[in-house]
Order: structure tokens, then sequence, then C-alpha cells
């Protein structure tokens, strides 16, 4: 079950962010989900999650928001090819905190 009250602020969160452009990578991860087909309540909803996502580990670890690192996980989502252009000592953009060779990037 979910709250859906909270649902809503975190949408209302995301037209927001949509309307301001700020953060920029919202606005394009939109565009880029939107001409792939997805609908808006989809776009909406894939934003949403990773928002979340970046809120929790903004209040479990006491960070602050991190742009380059929601923009990372962002491009994730799908229709892009932007997680296989990370470099081996760039950050991770799953937003573990790690160099990409030492976490989603190590050979299995």
């Amino acid at each position: 079950m979910y709250n859906k009250y909270l649902k809503a602020s975190i949408l209302e969160v995301v037209d927001n962010q949509l309307n301001s452009k700020d953060p920029i990578c919202t606005f394009e991860t939109y565009n880029r989900l939107s001409v792939l087909g997805y609908s808006d309540k989809q776009v909406k909803e894939m934003i949403a999650a990773v928002l979340v996502e970046e809120m929790y580990v903004v209040l479990k670890e006491n960070q602050s928001f991190d742009e380059k690192r929601f923009s990372g996980k962002l491009a994730l989502l799908p229709g892009t090819f932007s997680a296989a252009k990370v470099g081996r000592n760039e950050m991770c953009p799953c937003g573990s905190g790690k160099k990409y060779k030492k976490c989603c990037g190590r050979q299995q």
C-alpha cells in the first residue's frame, strides 16, 4: 500500500522541477522518455522514483543534494546509454558513493 498524499506531493515536486527546469537533468530526462513513447504519467512516476531514492540518500547519510548523483540515476532510466560512458575512476551513477570500478563496473 502507498500513501496517496505523499505520492501526490512527490509528483508535485517533479512538476515544479519540470516547470522551472531546475535541475535541467529532470527536464532533459522527461523529454527523452516522452520521445520514447512513455506517457506523461509514466515519465513523472519514473522521475519521482529516482527523486525518492535521492531523498532517502540525503536523509539517511546526512548529505546535501548532489545534482551529479541525481543526474546519474536519471541517466539509468530507459533509453540512454550514459551509464556505459562512465569512466573507471568516476563516481558510480548508482549513487553508492564509490568509484565505478569498485561498484557497478567491477568484473564479476
